[in-house]
């Protein structure tokens, strides 16, 4: 049986990789890239509008359309919560007390704008205000217990 011939190579007879692949290489693919994001920032970097422009003709015969909607004044510690509330002519407002004694809402400034009668812990009285202008309210127990509305 004849045995395996093993041959051996040197590290002389292996080209370096520096001398395989010259520095240049690498000074070029780094250069492309700087080259491709200065050209991406370029492209990107420009502002677009997101939509298209829209003819500037306004109808003035359509009025804008705005839905009720119902906003809620809690009335809790001694405070009304938001004290002031600016709203739309037809929104409703809707006076909840979250303390656990009845309050008494009353306004001076607006004709129709009191609960009639104490509201007890965990109940509302609501309103809906027609009119624009601003609005005054208390608690008729107390009377610097206060707040305002604003109507637009």
């Amino acid at each position: 049986m004849s045995e395996p011939e093993v041959e051996l190579t040197s590290a002389r007879e292996r080209p370096p990789f520096r001398t395989a692949h010259a520095p240049g290489i690498s000074w070029f693919v780094v250069i492309v890239l700087l080259v491709l994001s200065a050209f991406a920032v370029i492209h990107f970097g420009q502002l677009q509008p997101a939509v298209s422009p829209l003819s500037t003709a306004i109808d003035e015969s359509a009025t804008p359309s705005v839905q009720p909607r119902m906003y809620t004044i809690s009335y809790d510690a001694g405070v009304f919560s938001p004290t002031n509330l600016r709203i739309h002519a037809g929104d409703t407002v809707r006076f909840k007390n979250e303390s656990i004694f009845p309050i008494h809402v009353v306004s001076d400034d607006l004709v129709g704008l009191d609960s009639i009668g104490d509201i007890p812990q965990g109940s509302y009285f609501s309103i809906t205000f027609a009119a624009r202008g601003t609005f005054s309210y208390h608690n008729g127990h107390n009377s610097n217990q206060t707040g305002t509305i604003i109507v637009r």
